[in-house]
């Protein structure tokens, strides 16, 4: 069973945009517009540098440079990733970009993040960042902090050799130093396998990365039955990268993939979890979904999600409305640049599973079908306690919020824009109202109660705010006024 997608050059998500509005452009100005990239741009200073005039005859620079296509524009790389490949490469190292972020620079995208790779261990980048700090333990890495923005910092690895067993490839440790081009071989994917030398702008190809990312290919470095067998989290971002790229799956990796599903059961839920957060935040959430089904992937992760849907038909597999959250989410990332949060995925995951007929209970019944109808995915994926809360808050609100508008018009004003969870849920709700093409008009009654909230907040002056709170931490419900805690007795102890 062969791989069919078109190997097609992805389309720069900024045209995209500026040629085909959304609907999510057409709201207007409110909370779901609150666009923020990653990173500022990079600074003057740092946009430019002269190549070296020497590189030493020997070194990997001198052996594996690419020319011409291979240059990338420095305005476009963040500055202060610039900032810890300079520091490093002041330092004595060997110092690169590397990844992902190569990747999406050559591909003329906009990358989420940069990373670095280094001859420098972890405790010589901890030495070196004083606003860095280790992680991990099968994979020992630096987080090096600017603000809320993280570079992430490896050592160059080679091949692991510590596994779970004689029979078994899964690697269990890998923390064994090598150099730049053990390094390139460990790495998943050859469009992955890119390193960019700063000052020479040049990017370092040992993996013929370059020459798929030129047709348009996901292929393994090395075997891929073996590559998937050490790290089955591998299947899952083969299927992100094909559909966030628009990318082929190789033919061989294809096959591998095939062969090695229900090896995916071996890895962390953790890691698991964390790979499907990333395809639903991705942007191509539909079509990841669809690979994942047709590859088995989503049944081998988690076969509780797929009996809520076992009454649907054979071919469908999925509630169709589903795959047209899905298609909502995407042009929500698209088109908005925001990154939903995990209750708002987990909200679209399980929406088209509740059943209109349990609101005609009681709130609190509504609210504990929705908590059942979670607990066996959320539990065998180890789906964090306040992320399902969230989930559920998100859902209970929903229901609310989509009530006819003529009988909310006559109550008291809804204090729901208050709650903590109100931009996620108002967030969901622009999500399905694109999905069902419905439900414009609450949502600009939501977007407008939201607008004055904010502006209230921001005109109110900081004492007044603050006097509100305390006053508010000091009064609990039935207590009429009364300070301080109840004397203690022997029968409230009992």
């Amino acid at each position: 069973m062969n791989m069919r997608l078109p190997a097609v050059k992805p389309v720069d998500q900024r045209v995209l945009r500026a040629s085909n509005p959304s609907f999510f452009d057409r709201l207007g100005p409110g909370v779901l517009d609150e666009r923020r990239g990653p990173f500022s741009g990079p600074s003057e200073s740092m946009t430019e540098f002269e190549p070296e005039p020497d590189v030493p005859s020997g070194s990997p620079r001198s052996k594996h440079r690419h020319h011409g296509t291979g240059r990338l524009l420095m305005r476009d790389v963040d500055p202060d990733a610039l900032k810890v490949v300079r520091k490093l490469l002041t330092g004595g190292h060997e110092a690169y970009l590397v990844g992902g972020c190569v990747r999406d620079l050559y591909l003329r995208r906009k990358p989420k993040d940069f990373d670095v790779a280094t001859s420098a261990t972890p405790e010589s980048i901890r030495k070196s960042f004083r606003n860095s700090r280790i992680i991990g333990r099968r994979f020992k890495l630096a987080h090096v902090f600017f603000g809320s923005k993280i570079i992430e910092t490896s050592t160059f690895r080679t091949a692991p050799t510590s596994r779970a067993g004689d029979d078994d490839r899964l690697i269990t440790h890998d923390n064994e130093w090598g150099n730049i081009v053990d390094d390139a071989f460990r790495r998943d994917f050859t469009i992955n396998g890119l390193f960019f030398d700063v000052p020479t702008n040049t990017i370092v190809d040992f993996v013929d990365g370059l020459h798929d990312l030129d047709r348009g290919v996901i292929r393994t470095i090395g075997d891929p039955v073996v590559r998937f067998q050490e790290d089955p989290v591998r299947m899952i971002r083969a299927i992100k990268f094909a559909a966030r790229l628009d990318f082929t799956i190789e033919d061989a990796t294809w096959r591998a993939l095939l062969e090695t599903t229900s090896d995916i059961a071996k890895c962390s839920r953790a890691r698991v979890l964390e790979e499907l957060y990333k395809i639903l935040r991705g942007g191509a959430a539909r079509r990841s979904v669809e690979l994942m089904l047709e590859t088995g992937l989503l049944d081998a992760i988690t076969p509780q999600y797929m009996a809520l849907h076992s009454g649907r038909p054979a071919r469908a597999r999925l509630d169709p409305w589903l795959w047209e959250l899905l298609d909502a989410l995407d042009e929500f990332t698209v088109h908005t640049e925001q990154v939903a949060g995990n209750g708002v995925l987990l909200a679209v995951l399980f929406a088209p599973l509740i059943d209109p007929s349990w609101a005609e209970g009681s709130r609190s019944g509504f609210d504990r079908r929705i908590e059942q109808l979670m607990t066996d995915f959320c539990v065998s994926l180890g789906v964090a306690r306040r992320d399902r809360e969230l989930a559920r808050q998100i859902l209970m609100a929903h229901h609310h919020m989509v009530d006819p508008l003529e009988g909310r018009r006559r109550r008291r004003r809804p204090t729901m824009v208050q709650r903590q969870y109100f931009h996620d849920a108002l967030v969901f709700f622009g999500v399905t109202a694109r999905a069902r093409a419905s439900g414009g008009s609450e949502l600009q009654y939501w977007l407008k109660l939201a607008s004055a909230q904010r502006q209230r907040r921001d005109t109110e002056p900081t004492n007044s705010r603050k006097k509100r709170r305390r006053r508010g931490r000091s009064r609990k419900r039935g207590d009429k006024g009364n300070q301080g805690p109840k004397p203690s007795t022997p029968a409230a102890h009992g």
